[in-house]
C-alpha cells in the first residue's frame, strides 16, 4: 500500500498539473485575440527556470520521482506558453532579451554546479552530490517564490485601474492548491528546501486572493468583462487592445506589453 510520502506526491503531481494547465484560458484569449495585451510573460519565464532547477534538483536528490515528474512537466508546459506570447506580440526586443537572461542564468547555474563543484575539492563531510544538491536547492527555491509571486507583477495595475481583468484566478487557484499540497509534502519527507518555498507561497497565494476579492465585483471589472466580450464576438484580432484605446491607454499598455 502507498505511503503517506507517496499519495502526497501523487496529489502534488497533480496540483501542479491543475497550476500547470491554469494559464490556459489566458493562453487561448492571447492566441484568439492575436495579441498579448497587457498579460506579462514573466510568471511563465520565471516558471521554466523554476522548473528547471528543480528537475536538476531531483536528479541528484535521492528519492525526489515527484518532484523530477512535476517539473519535467512544468518545464515543457511554460516552454509551450512562453512561445505564445513569442508569437502573438510584435514588441519582441525585451522579450528577446529576457528569455536570453534566462538561457544564460541557466548555463551559468548548470556549469558551477556540474562543473566547478566537483572540481572545488574537499567539502569537509559533505560529499559532491549533497552540495550540488544544496546549490541547486537553494536556487530552486528562489525561483519558486517568485514563480508564486508571479501573478502579484500585475498588482500595480490592478489597483490602479480598479480592475483584475489582466488578473487571472484560474492561475491564482492553481497556484494555492499547488502550494499547499508541496508544503505538506516538505514536511512529510522533511526537505527544507520544498518546505520554504511553498511556505512562502502560500503566504502570497493568500495576499492575490485578497487582492482578487477586493477588485472582483468592481464597475471597473465588470466594464472590462462587458468590452472583453464585445470584442470577442467580432472574432480573432479584435480582442487586442491597442487599436481600440485613447492615446493614453495606449502608452500605458505598450509599456507593460513585456514582448
Amino acid at each position: 500500500m502507498p505511503t503517506l510520502e507517496a499519495w502526497l506526491g501523487y496529489l502534488g503531481i497533480f496540483g501542479a498539473c491543475v497550476l500547470f494547465s491554469s494559464p490556459l484560458p489566458t493562453m487561448s484569449r492571447i492566441i484568439n485575440s492575436g495579441s498579448v495585451e497587457k498579460f506579462s510573460p514573466d510568471p511563465y519565464i520565471i516558471s521554466v527556470i523554476n522548473c528547471g532547477s528543480w528537475v536538476l534538483y531531483a536528479l541528484v536528490t535521492p528519492d525526489r520521482q515527484a518532484p523530477l515528474i512535476t517539473n519535467l512537466i512544468g518545464t515543457a508546459v511554460n516552454v509551450a506558453y512562453v512561445l505564445v506570447f513569442a508569437f502573438n506580440n510584435p514588441v519582441q526586443p525585451q522579450f528577446k532579451r529576457k528569455v536570453l537572461g534566462a538561457l544564460i542564468f541557466m548555463a551559468v547555474v548548470f556549469g558551477v554546479v556540474f562543473g566547478i563543484v566537483p572540481r572545488a575539492g574537499d567539502w569537509g563531510d559533505k560529499s559532491d552530490a549533497e552540495v550540488e544538491s544544496d546549490v541547486l536547492g537553494s536556487v530552486s527555491d528562489v525561483f519558486n517564490v517568485l514563480m508564486y509571486a508571479g501573478p502579484l507583477t500585475i498588482m500595480s495595475t490592478v489597483i490602479k485601474t480598479k480592475s483584475v481583468e489582466f488578473m487571472p484566478l484560474a492561475l491564482t487557484i492553481g497556484t494555492s492548491f499547488c502550494s499547499f499540497t508541496w508544503l505538506w509534502y516538505g514536511f512529510v519527507v522533511g526537505d527544507t528546501y520544498i518546505i520554504i518555498p511553498n511556505g512562502g507561497g502560500a503566504l502570497l497565494c493568500v495576499c492575490q486572493i485578497i487582492l482578487y476579492t477586493t477588485y472582483c465585483n468592481t464597475p471597473e471589472t465588470k466594464a472590462a468583462r462587458e468590452r472583453y466580450a464585445e470584442r470577442k464576438s467580432l472574432g480573432r484580432g479584435s480582442l487586442g487592445p491597442l487599436a481600440k484605446l485613447n492615446e493614453e491607454e495606449k502608452g500605458d499598455a505598450s509599456q507593460r506589453l513585456i514582448v
